[in-house]
């Protein structure tokens, strides 16, 4: 009885460890379609202006949510790779 409560401690932190993992991709995967949506928003909003100040401050902040997206996409396939892995 002592070594199968010693097992289930033992699965329980594995399992936990895994989990956590479960949710920050599930997590990071959400930010990416919040910033997605934004981009398309502004992508629309920038077709529709004729100010040119407004398009310089539109292109600004495309460009910004480009860069974090890339990033973010390329931090999720590493996490992906490590599930993977292990």
């Amino acid at each position: 009885m002592r070594i199968e409560k010693l097992l289930h401690k033992l699965r329980a932190f594995f399992d936990g460890d895994n989990r956590k993992k479960r949710q920050h991709i599930e997590e990071l995967k959400k930010i990416l379609l919040k910033l997605k949506k934004k981009e398309r928003k502004i992508t629309h909003a920038l077709q529709q202006t004729d100010d040119e100040y407004l398009k310089k401050h539109y292109q600004t902040e495309l460009e910004i949510i480009r860069v974090q997206r890339k990033k973010g996409i390329e931090v999720l396939q590493q996490l992906k790779e490590r599930k993977q892995g292990d």
